[in-house]
This record gives structure tokens, sequence and C-alpha cells, in this order.
């Protein structure tokens, strides 16, 4: 029998499940609408609800549910917004592989400050059903870089930055629990890296080429699943 996951954030389990319109063209796309089928329900923070479904029916039965349990430790970057579609693939790959938390921020010389929250877990959860990830990964809106600092002074979890002149090269233990931050094509502000400074926030260099936006992301995210599984 086919099975397909579908994230529903709101979803407790209380409600008779019926497939919505969205959904349906979804299974329709995968050619499985019309089969009987396994649908596993996610609310991307752990609770799963596993309904048999028959075929062309949206109505489904459930058979079991199950609770996972997270992981404590972050695996993320926060980063400049990349350009045009780059940004929906990073955040594709980015959840592929792996990553828990994705912050968007604006720096003094960032070229694209627009962004759409809604539209970005859209494509996360989308990305999230094909690698059959249990847990969606957080998104942040955009912030200063001041702001975000600010928000993380308490955080049990490390902050490093990728630094094209950084001191500091790659380190196993640099991946494990922590947050990259990614800077904008045309770098770093003397102010900005006044707060790197403040925060005690290490540069490391990560090679003699300078990397785009979402190139650095995945390599970060790669790192992350590299050094962590």
């Amino acid at each position: 029998m086919e099975e397909s996951i579908l994230f529903r954030r709101d979803w407790t389990g209380d409600e008779t499940f019926a497939l919505d319109r969205d959904e349906i063209s979804h299974l329709k796309a995968l050619r499985i609408f019309s089969e009987d089928k396994i649908l596993r329900v996610l609310n991307g923070i752990g609770s799963e609800w596993i309904y048999e479904t028959k075929a062309n029916s949206s109505q489904g039965t459930l058979k079991e549910t199950k609770l996972h349990p997270r992981k404590e430790s972050i695996s993320g970057i926060a980063t400049a917004i990349p350009k045009g579609n780059r940004l929906e693939w990073l955040l594709q790959k980015g959840t592929e592989l792996g990553l828990t938390h994705f912050y968007f921020l604006n720096f003094e010389q960032s070229d694209r400050k627009d962004f759409n929250l809604k539209r970005a877990e859209k494509i996360a959860e989308e990305a999230a059903a094909q690698s059959k990830r249990i847990f969606l990964p957080e998104i942040y809106a955009p912030v200063s870089l001041k702001e975000f600092l600010h928000s993380q002074k308490d955080a049990e979890h490390s902050l490093y930055q990728f630094d094209p002149r950084g001191e500091a090269g790659l380190q196993p233990e640099f991946f494990r629990n922590s947050i990259w931050i990614i800077g904008p094509e045309g770098g770093f502000r003397e102010k900005e890296k006044s707060l790197f400074k403040e925060r005690n926030v290490i540069g490391v260099k990560a090679g003699d080429s300078i990397l785009r936006i979402e190139t650095a992301g995945i390599f970060a995210a790669s790192l992350f699943r590299y050094f962590t599984y």
C-alpha cells in the first residue's frame, strides 16, 4: 500500500480526518489518490497520526498515533536573503539536509529584504514531506544582525560566521549544536564586524573561494549532516 506524508501544523487528531483540496491535488500529482494508501499526518513538532484512506476517497480511518522525541541540539543558519528563486532552493535543500533552524537577516549591504514567511514555511513543508522528515525546521522572518545577536545572548548553542578572512579553520565541534551566520554578497560592514567582536563570534574560513549565500548555506547544512549523524 502506498504511503505519503502530509503536514498539518495545527492538527490535533480530535476531528474527523478529511483531505482538503490542496492535499487531494498533491496526491493526484503523486498518482496515488486513486489507490488505497497510508497517510502519515504530522504536525511538525513530533506528533504523528497514521490514517488508512481508500482509493478516490477524501476520508481516512485512524490506525495509529505516535509521539517522536526531538533532539535538543540545533543545526541552524542565520543568513542574508538570497536573490530570486535561490531563496526557495536554499529552503528546499537545507530542509532535505536536516537544518533545524533558518534565521533570515537584513544586513547593511543586503540586496534583498522582502520575505514571505508563509511561503517559506510552505516550501519547507513540501521539502520535509518529500524527504520524509518528522520535524519541520523553524523559520524566522528577517531582523537586523544586532537584533538577532541580542536574541541569542543567553542561548546554550554556539554562533559562528563564515568569513573569507577568518582566522579559524573548520572543526567538527563547530557543527554540534550551533548556528552559522552567512553575510550578504557585498560582505559585512564595519559596524557588523564590531558586533561580532562584542559577541565573540568566531570567524571561520571555508576555503579560498568566495561562496554565494545559498552555497554557503548548503555547505553548512552538509557539514551538520556529516558531523552529527
